[in-house]
């Protein structure tokens, strides 16, 4: 019942009761208090001599008392190692957890913190287990001994509003490890950093334009059709417009919440997960701590691009004299038979001689046939002109961290500027400069207050060639033949072409102000119980400088001129180029390219044009947070809080065309048609939230989380919403039945979750009547443009929130003493309540089908996250790391489609039907003439139920005397019939034809599914190790399962073949009598066809986009620290790095990055050059070299 006494020292204490203990300098303090306030409620203390004695004891006490206190508070001091590897820790997070100042460690693992004699610290850092030590009389200087956590119970991890021990979490939380993913290595940006970083994170690069955005999902690829699927990204708790404004060496943690249990408290924007990266605090040691980083690398395209040359002249006679066409054929530049014979002498020729600085001569390279048509015999690489080799980059950041007293600060500077790759360009550029500030200091024990700052601005220069994203210069790279020309003619001139139209455009760009601005404050109203209110104020200013030109050059697109001399005379050459008398042999008149102004005045990109935009966001956080310890067995952790987040965007545009100063030009320069157009959007949210954590022995884990979130995108009826989510777990490992599997199994916890959460990614005019309005094309009677008002959308009125419900069920394990461990989840993501089109609807209705709920999708998945870390006895550290998810998307209600290209119940979102390939047809399936070719024959009933009457080439029966299978329905050319070298499909259904029966579910003719777009298996593994000062690390990145069926000339043989580029892979593999194991089938052209006669959609010519890239090497060393004291340098360590350099594929040498998305760029997400694959800026790899100071 009663405890001891009281202790002697300055630690004495009475102990009345079990569990209650109160100071003696509190008892006498509290005493002299009491005797005072006994006085003053008249108690009979009579005497002039108790009076003094009264006054005496209680000013002695509060002199006593605060003596007392000053000798207890004192500075401790220590050192925080990894117990593992004996090296100092820097960043640890120091916490007196009394009065909750904290503090971090510097580059040599030091610290120093304010602390009193019986106080508790604790020390966490991600990926060690969360450590204490408590101060003792004696303790002014500490050793704390760190253990790696590696997935296990002491991993401290940033969630929702909070920290929380690995151990607890009971949610799908994964983490990104900031120092190889994202330190370490030369890239741009975050998000191309956290590529493979981490299960059920899915990051695509779909093309390599400076200063462009990753592609960002979490676990699957689509969410609904009308909204988006892609995470909320928060910075410090603070959404960002862009994943690019961020410099990576600011960042201290990322953290991936995946599942609605773990990111609903962030209320609707949080539907599609959440990626959390919270930023550094100042570095402790009463000194400044400065770190210094850079990097400079080196990029190229990340492999070779090549076109056919002569090859694509050969597949283009041979296409033309297919169909009966012996006569040139083109556009611009021709070929026929004989020219393609003198291409292949050229190449013999010339082809080690001439090079792409040389240039185009006539009679050597071109001559003209007949009249005026420009035959070719050079051919050209538009690689050599338009790609800039090894464009160099630079990174340069400095941070300053100083933590003196209980004031922390950390500044950090950034500079990136990324060249790009476009050769011919004036300028090819992304440069960003960052700026961040963050102070934080402890005013008392109650109160601490803190502010920061950021400041990041981000340029894109880039040649302005065209304001059309559907055919930019890089379509026009691929759209003409070999032997359309680059470079410049004899003249000196340049020949009209993308690369002189990216060399004679003016420099466009995209300058964007992005700045964030926070206050706030914690107050500790008990030591288990505090409150955080947070202000952010964020602006992001984004001016679209688009000066225009007319272009001028020698114009190949049109017909030639005869060449005279100064005297009017016609000018002769021979087959060398060279100028001759008339009356030599081979003689035959010059030509010159027509030197035009070929932009037409107003015209495309005749004008100046600049948009100006403006973001601004105001956020607000304000949440408590209250622990309370029940015994050692019950440990409760309640928040409750409000979000309330503003934002407003507003933009105006201003053109004008017809510019008369093309080499400056400016507004006021323009005199032709001006244009002017502006919009203001504003969205607000708010959200209350609450969750409740508990453990019973630190094995038993339960949270609950609910909140209550209104958006301003609804109408009143809809704006509310409640989102609850709850979640378990059970650390089974801590059971004394599971004693015995120890050590060899050192954690095993089981966990599931469910949580709801509302989707407001969707646009608002789905549930809002928006009226268009206007100025149309129509002139009224003043001379005026007409305005218009349009007629509204319909809006279902029932129409509601779409509603995002998660079920996840996980296991982690560690063993061997948490070296290795596994992390495991299944989940299911359903879109309940998914808006789609209402049925029924008559095509004289007027306007298109009202919205509403009447659709649901669900995506179901898994994924795995494994890592093992050693270290030898002699200093010798092995680290392996990896994960693989997959993810596929049903739709489950859409009405009553069953048309298989359409959508319909039980569709698995981003799948491919087509037809599957038997072979190529060889000369011996036909009958063939005297002559040897195929015989032409129709059809009767006889050889098909359905197509009699077509025309056909007559096949031999099969060697058991069974009825040849006719394609007739899948030739769509007039011209086109299938014979030797064509494709051969399979009759799947065993009718005796090939269709697609009527395209529905019941019949779909030979029809199957034969993939899917979408990725499947996502993987990522790192191999590392480090050893005396030396490390070494390969980090692995892939997808396992891709298909996709190309557009356009990089992927469709003979898309274009009378005029079109074509790859080398598809040129030099095509069927011919001579190559009859070719894999392309013979030549045909098919005028800008993606899907007809050979190359119906089909597995044979199906992409396979399955890809695995050896992402990063680095080969680093540090410096030993006995040689770096001498300069007074904390860590030393310079390293040399490969970026995506070798990429494994099944793309068979064509030139498409295994990334690439057809038609998405930054400029035009659904239809960027009109959706033709591959057919942008490439991607690259790089070179470079570092180092990492500290001091």
């Amino acid at each position: 019942m009663y405890g001891k006494p009281w202790k002697t020292g300055a630690g004495i204490e009475f102990r009345f009761f079990a569990g209650l203990k109160i100071s003696f300098l509190h008892f006498y303090y509290a005493f002299c208090c009491f005797l005072h306030f006994c006085l003053y409620l008249g108690f009979q203390i009579k005497t002039i001599a108790m009076i003094k004695t009264h006054r005496f004891l209680l000013l002695t006490g509060i002199l006593f008392c605060h003596l007392l206190l000053q000798a207890q508070e004192k500075t401790v001091t220590g050192r925080v190692l990894s117990k593992a590897a004996n090296e100092p820790l820097p960043g640890v997070s120091v916490t007196n957890t009394t009065t909750n100042s904290n503090a971090l460690t510097d580059e040599n693992g030091n610290f120093s913190i304010a602390a009193q004699t019986g106080q508790r610290l604790s020390f966490s850092f991600v990926g060690f287990k969360t450590t204490f030590a408590t101060v003792t009389s004696g303790s002014s200087a500490l050793s704390i001994e760190m253990e790696n956590a590696d997935n296990v119970l002491g991993e401290v991890v940033v969630v929702g509003y909070g920290t929380q021990r690995r151990g607890n979490l009971t949610g799908a939380v994964t983490t990104i490890d900031v120092q190889k993913s994202v330190q370490n290595r030369p890239v741009a940006d975050v998000g191309r950093a956290m590529q493979g970083g981490a299960p059920g994170l899915s990051v695509t690069v779909p093309s390599g334009e400076v200063g462009s955005d990753p592609i960002i999902k979490i676990r699957g690829q689509m969410g609904s059709f009308q909204g988006g699927a892609s995470p909320l990204i928060l910075l410090d708790n603070v959404e960002i417009p862009s994943i690019q404004l961020v410099n990576p060496t600011d960042i201290a943690s990322i953290t991936i919440l995946k599942d609605a249990a773990a990111a609903s408290i962030y209320g609707s924007k949080a539907s599609f997960g959440v990626i959390l990266i919270t930023t550094k605090k100042g570095a402790a040691g009463g000194k400044p701590q400065v770190s210094y980083t850079n990097n400079f690398s080196w990029q190229n395209v990340w492999k070779d691009l090549e076109m056919a040359r002569v090859n694509g002249l050969k597949y283009t006679v041979d296409a033309a004299e297919r169909v009966g066409t012996f006569t040139p054929t083109g556009a611009f530049y021709y070929v026929d038979r004989a020219s393609y014979e003198k291409a292949v002498a050229w190449e013999e020729n010339y082809g080690s001689t001439i090079g792409k600085d040389d240039p185009t001569v006539f009679g050597r390279d071109w001559y003209v046939q007949g009249s005026s048509q420009k035959m070719g015999t050079r051919t050209y690489d538009p690689y050599d002109y338009m790609v800039r080799e090894w464009a160099p980059t630079q990174q340069h950041n400095l941070s300053v961290g100083l933590t003196t007293g209980k004031t922390s600060y950390n500044l950090g500077l950034g500079l990136l500027d990324q060249s790009g790759m476009i050769k011919p360009a004036k300028k090819d550029q992304f440069t960003r400069y960052n700026a961040s500030l963050k102070i934080s200091s402890e005013i008392n024990k109650y109160l601490t207050l803190r502010g920061g700052a950021l400041y990041s601005q981000r340029n894109k220069e880039y040649p302005y060639v065209t304001n059309s994203t559907t055919a930019d210069p890089w379509l026009y790279l691929y759209r003409w033949g070999p032997l359309y020309p680059f470079g410049n003619d004899e003249n000196g001139d340049p020949i009209r072409s993308p690369v002189s139209e990216m060399a004679a455009a003016n420099t466009a760009n995209i300058l964007q102000h992005y700045t964030n601005m926070s206050l706030g404050a914690t107050v500790n109203i008990l030591s288990n119980w505090k409150v955080d209110f947070d202000y952010t104020h964020t602006n992001q200013e984004e001016l679209w400088k688009r000066p225009g030109t007319r272009y001028t050059a020698r114009n190949s697109w049109v017909a030639p001129k005869l060449r005279v001399d100064a005297d009017g005379n016609q000018v002769y050459v021979n087959d060398a180029g060279k100028v001759v008398s008339s009356t030599d042999p081979g003689a035959s008149p010059a030509y010159d390219l027509s030197y035009d102004m070929y932009t037409s005045y107003g015209a495309n990109p005749d004008h100046f044009a600049r948009t100006a935009t403006n973001f601004g966001s105001n956020t607000i956080n304000a949440y408590t947070t209250y622990n309370l310890d029940l015994g050692t067995d019950h440990r409760f952790k309640f928040i409750a809080g409000i979000n309330r987040v503003t934002a407003t965007t507003e933009w105006q545009f201003s053109q004008i065309t017809n510019l008369s100063d093309i080499i400056n030009p400016q507004f006021r320069f323009g005199t032709g048609t001006q244009t002017i157009d502006g919009n203001k959007i504003w969205e607000s949210q708010l959200g209350y939230f609450g969750r409740i954590n508990y453990a019973f022995k630190e094995k038993y884990l339960l949270e609950g989380n609910l909140r209550y979130d209104g958006s301003s995108k609804f109408p009143p009826s809809l704006k509310w919403q409640w989102f609850p989510s709850f979640s378990a777990g059970w650390v089974a490992s801590e059971e004394a039945f599971m004693q015995w599997t120890h050590p060899v199994l050192s954690f095993l916890k089981f966990r599931g979750s469910w949580g709801s959460i509302g989707d407001q990614s969707v646009p608002n005019n789905l549930y809002i009547e928006i009226m268009p309005s206007g100025q149309s094309a129509w002139i009224g009677a003043n001379g005026a443009r007409v305005n218009y008002v349009g007629s509204p959308a319909a809006v279902s009125p029932s129409i509601r929130w779409q509603d995002i419900v998660t079920t996840n069920f996980g296991v982690d394990a560690g063993f061997l003493d948490g070296r290795l461990n596994v992390n495991f989840d299944i989940f299911q993501r359903n879109t309940n309540n998914m808006i789609v089109p209402a049925e029924g609807i008559p095509l004289t209705f007027g306007t298109g089908a009202p919205q509403s709920n009447y659709g649901s999708l669900k995506t179901k998945g898994w994924d795995l996250g494994l890592s093992f870390n050693h270290r030898f006895e002699n200093g010798l550290g092995i680290n392996i790391s990896g994960n693989l998810s997959d993810s596929r998307t049903i739709l489950t209600a859409y009405g009553s489609g069953t048309q298989v290209t359409g959508n319909y119940n039980g569709k698995v979102i981003g799948e491919i039907w087509g037809y599957r390939t038997d072979r190529l047809y060889q000369e011996d399936d036909f009958m063939l003439d005297g002559s040897g070719n195929p015989i032409l024959i129709t059809l009767t009933n006889a050889e098909t139920g359905l197509y009699a009457g077509r025309q056909v080439y007559q096949l031999k029966t099969g060697a058991d005397g069974k009825k040849p299978v006719y394609q007739a329905f899948l030739q769509n050319s007039a011209n086109f019939r299938f014979g030797p070298g064509d494709v051969k499909f399979k009759d799947l259904n065993g009718d005796g034809e090939l269709n697609n029966g009527k395209g529905t579910l019941d019949d779909h003719g030979d029809l199957e599914v034969i993939g899917n777009a979408n990725p499947r298996y996502e993987y990522g593994f790192r191999i590392g190790a480090d050893y005396k000062g030396f490390d070494i690390s390969a980090f692995f990145q892939g997808v396992a399962s891709r298909k996709i069926w190309g557009q356009g000339f990089l992927s469709i043989p003979g898309f274009q073949s009378s005029d079109g580029a074509m790859p080398e892979a598809i040129a030099g593999n095509y069927w011919t009598k001579e190559t009859p194991d070719a894999f392309y089938p013979a030549a045909y052209n098919n005028a800008g066809s993606n899907a007809a006669n050979n190359m119906q959609v089909q597995d044979r010519y199906l992409l396979n986009m399955a890809y695995m890239r050896l992402k990063n090497l680095t080969v680093g060393y540090s410096f030993p620290q006995t040689l770096l004291n001498k300069a007074h340098i904390n860590t030393l360590r310079v390293y040399v790095a490969l970026e995506n350099f070798i990429t494994w594929d099944h793309l068979g040498g064509l030139p498409i990055d295994p990334e690439s998305i057809s038609g998405y760029s930054m400029w035009n997400e659904s239809n960027y050059n009109l959706g033709r694959t591959g057919t942008g800026v490439p991607a690259f790899k790089s070179f470079s070299a570092g180092l990492q100071l500290n001091f």
